[in-house]
């Protein structure tokens, strides 16, 4: 396989790394960096002793996929363009800016054949897939709720909000690790410094009977990052700080019956050690496969697409302030 990665950003920088560690571990045969920051793009390019070009109009029709880290904006036009031609697509998350950009991705994908995925990147965090296993294995019980916080002190992004930034990864953890697809959402938004910038965000969002709860904030005033998860159980409990991806924290608590009432039991907390995989590198992996195998990947573009349209709902939410059923 031969890739071009279009956009060297931030996070495209990450992308580029592990692209060259799959390329000498013999996984792809190439890969060549794509932007227009010719700078940018040219010294990433030579730390990774790389090929670059600054415009995908250069892209040689030789390549067999594309990987797209470029701003969401230009995630529908990148996509729809390399689909067309014939290429398989990884674009980074959100999928597409709206559902209806989305459906039509999905519509080209399957017509030419071809793999489209979204970069989801929580599907390959060892941790939350060890937490999965638990939830359908019936560990918890009954599950009572999920509970997430993602929040940061920085400036506001000017070109989307919370919601799409980071909700739509929590939404599509809570379909994934439930296995479920969500009935209703509720949500309520705050624009503190740009106008329809959403910078905080609480989400609601039911599960045929279990519900989530999400907090997204660009404004906390802690200032540590925090990324972490809750599920709270009928027969245990358990907490991942997605910043350690290679941990679960398991509280062994309840509430139970005693005498006709109820009494609560705590046999404190454990933690479970997960055998480390870096997440990046196994989403890489995973498309490199689907690729070869003609087969859908764990991030599949049917629940990229879902994630969006959840958003889409959740926002309508927001400026009703009604829950909005699926």
């Amino acid at each position: 396989m031969k890739i071009a990665q279009i956009g060297t950003g931030y996070w495209g920088r990450n992308h580029a790394r592990v692209w060259k560690e799959l390329k000498d571990e013999g996984l792809i045969e190439d890969v060549i960096l794509v932007d227009i920051n010719e700078s940018a793009v040219k010294q990433l390019a030579e730390n990774f002793g790389l090929v670059y070009l600054t415009s995908v109009d250069e892209i040689p029709p030789d390549i067999d996929a594309v990987d797209i880290v470029a701003p969401t904006p230009l995630h529908f036009t990148l996509s729809k363009r390399f689909l067309e031609q014939g290429k398989h697509v990884l674009v980074e998350k959100p999928m597409t800016a709206n559902s209806k950009e989305g459906e039509e991705l999905i519509r080209l994908a399957e017509e030419n054949r071809k793999i489209l995925m979204p970069g989801h990147l929580f599907r390959y965090h060892p941790a939350l897939n060890h937490m999965k296993k638990m939830i359908s294995d019936g560990r918890f019980g009954r599950i009572f709720y999920l509970k997430t916080v993602r929040s940061a002190l920085r400036v506001p992004r000017r070109d989307m909000g919370v919601l799409l930034a980071l909700g739509i990864h929590d939404v599509d953890i809570y379909s994934y690790i439930l296995n479920r697809k969500p009935t209703s959402v509720l949500c309520s938004t705050q624009e503190n410094f740009w106008d329809g910038i959403e910078d905080v965000t609480h989400i609601s969002i039911d599960y045929d009977g279990i519900t989530g709860y999400i907090f997204e904030s660009w404004l906390s005033p802690i200032g540590n990052k925090i990324r972490e998860i809750y599920v709270a159980g009928e027969q245990m409990s358990a907490r991942i700080d997605y910043l350690k991806p290679d941990v679960v924290e398991i509280y062994e608590s309840g509430i139970v019956p005693l005498n006709g009432n109820f009494s609560v039991e705590n046999e404190g907390m454990r933690t479970i050690t997960i055998p480390y995989r870096e997440p990046l590198k196994e989403e890489l992996k995973d498309f490199i496969i689907s690729v070869e195998k003609g087969k859908q990947p764990v991030a599949d573009m049917h629940s990229g697409l879902r994630a969006v349209k959840i958003i889409e709902k959740a926002i309508e939410s927001a400026g009703t302030g009604k829950r909005i059923s699926f």
